[in-house]
C-alpha cells in the first residue's frame, strides 16, 4: 500500500506587484513570471487559489505539500492582462490585493478568455506606467477596473481582496526641510488624502495604519495654493523664480506653529477605520460576495489597527515581512518579495518557507 502523502506544514507567499516589460524594483517581466511558473509546475509546486489558503491558515485544511500563494499588490492592470494567462497555463491560482479607490467603474477591456487564447491586443499604457512629458515624467499608473476584477472573481484564477480604500500615508509631524516643489511625480502611493498641492513643506510621510497624523490647517493650505501655481509647468517656473520662493518662505512664516495639529485618538481610528472598512466594503459591493483578507497597504500597521481590522471582519491580514506561515496563524501571515530573478532563486525561496524552522531561521538572517 503507498505511503501517504504529507501535507503542507507551512504555506509559502510570494509577493508580486508589477508584471510588464519596463524594468524596476517591484516589477518582474512578463518573460520572467512565465519562467517561474513554468518551473513551479515541473517542481511539482501548485499555485493555490486564495480560498484554499484561507482555509489552511485559518483551520488548518489540508494543502498539497508542494504548494505556494502568489499574491499581487495594488491591483494593477498588467496583472490581469500578462499574469493572468500564465497563471491559468501553468495550473496556478492566486490572490490580487486591489485598492479600491483605484478602481474605475467600466467595462473589461478584454475577456480572461481571450487572454487565455492569445487575443489580447496590446496595452502600451500597462507596459509604461510613466508618462514622459515636455514637463517632467508623471506616473500614469493603469489599474483593474470593476469589469475586470468581477471577471477575475467569477474565472477564479485570480482572486481579488482587499489593498485598503486608499492605502494614504499621513504626514508625521510639522517638521520638514524644503518646499514640496517635485521635478516629477514619480511615485503612485505615497502621498496622503489630501490632495497633492504644490508649495507644502516637503512634510515626512508615513504609513496611515501606524502613525498618528498630523493634519493641516485649511487656511495655512489654500494660502500656499492662493501663491504656488498647481499647473505642474507653472510650479516648475515658480519654482526657478527667487522672488517667489522668498514669498513662499515669508508665508511660512506667517503660519509658524500653526501649520497644522495632530489628530485626536477618536480622529485616528475614525480614519483607520474608514480605510479599512471602506476597501471591504467598496470590495464586496462590487463582487457580491464576503471579502476575509486584507494586505496592509505599506505592510505596516499598529495594534489599534489590527484590531480594527478584526472588528470590520477581517479573518485572515497579510504582511510584507518574510517568514514561514503554519496552519492556524491567519493575523500576520507573511511574504517574501518576488524579484526579476532566475528559477533556482524563486524555487529556493519556495522550499525554504516550506519549512517552519527554517523559514524562521532565514527571515531572522534578513532582519
Amino acid at each position: 500500500m503507498p505511503m501517504k502523502r504529507a501535507g503542507a506544514k507551512s504555506l509559502p507567499a510570494a509577493m508580486y506587484h508589477y508584471v510588464n516589460c519596463r524594468a524596476g524594483a517591484i516589477t518582474v517581466s512578463p518573460t520572467r513570471f512565465e519562467e517561474h511558473c513554468r518551473a513551479l509546475a515541473e517542481h511539482g509546486i501548485r499555485g493555490v487559489g486564495l480560498r484554499e489558503a484561507e482555509e489552511f491558515l485559518l483551520h488548518g485544511a489540508s494543502l498539497p505539500e508542494k504548494s505556494l500563494l502568489i499574491t499581487f499588490d495594488d491591483g494593477f492592470f498588467d496583472n490581469y492582462l500578462y499574469a493572468l494567462p500564465l497563471l491559468h497555463k501553468y495550473g496556478h491560482r492566486g490572490a490580487v490585493f486591489v485598492v479600491t479607490e483605484r478602481i474605475a467603474e467600466d467595462a473589461a477591456r478584454v475577456s480572461p478568455e481571450d487572454l487565455k487564447a492569445g487575443r489580447a491586443p496590446l496595452f502600451p499604457e500597462a507596459r509604461l506606467p510613466v508618462e514622459l512629458g515636455a514637463d517632467g515624467p508623471i506616473r500614469r499608473d493603469v489599474f483593474l477596473n470593476s469589469g475586470e476584477l468581477k471577471a477575475m472573481d467569477a474565472d477564479g484564477t485570480l482572486t481579488p481582496a482587499s489593498h485598503g480604500r486608499g492605502h494614504y500615508g499621513v504626514f508625521l509631524g510639522p517638521e520638514y526641510n524644503v518646499p514640496f516643489l517635485p521635478l516629477s511625480l514619480g511615485r503612485t502611493f505615497f502621498y496622503t488624502d489630501l490632495d497633492v498641492v504644490f508649495g507644502l513643506p516637503d512634510f515626512r510621510v508615513g504609513p496611515g495604519l501606524l502613525h498618528r497624523a498630523f493634519v493641516l490647517n485649511p487656511a495655512f493650505v489654500e494660502a500656499v495654493k492662493a501663491l504656488v501655481p498647481q499647473n505642474f509647468a507653472a510650479m516648475r517656473r515658480f519654482a526657478r523664480s527667487a522672488a517667489g520662493l522668498a514669498d513662499l518662505e515669508r508665508l511660512y512664516g506667517r503660519f509658524a506653529g500653526n501649520m497644522g495639529r495632530f489628530e485626536t485618538p477618536a480622529e485616528g481610528r475614525a480614519r483607520m477605520r474608514r480605510e479599512l472598512a471602506g476597501g471591504k466594503e467598496d470590495l464586496e459591493k462590487m463582487l457580491g460576495r464576503e471579502v476575509r483578507s486584507l494586505c496592509w497597504p505599506w505592510g505596516k500597521y499598529s495594534d489599534e489597527a489590527a484590531c480594527l481590522a478584526k472588528e470590520v471582519g477581517f479573518t485572515v491580514c497579510f504582511t510584507t515581512a518574510e517568514g514561514p506561515n503554519p496552519p492556524g496563524r491567519p493575523s500576520a501571515v507573511h511574504r517574501f518579495k518576488a524579484k526579476d530573478k532566475g528559477t533556482f532563486w524563486v524555487l529556493s525561496r519556495v522550499r525554504i518557507y516550506s519549512r517552519p524552522l527554517a523559514g524562521r531561521l532565514y527571515a531572522a538572517c534578513r532582519i
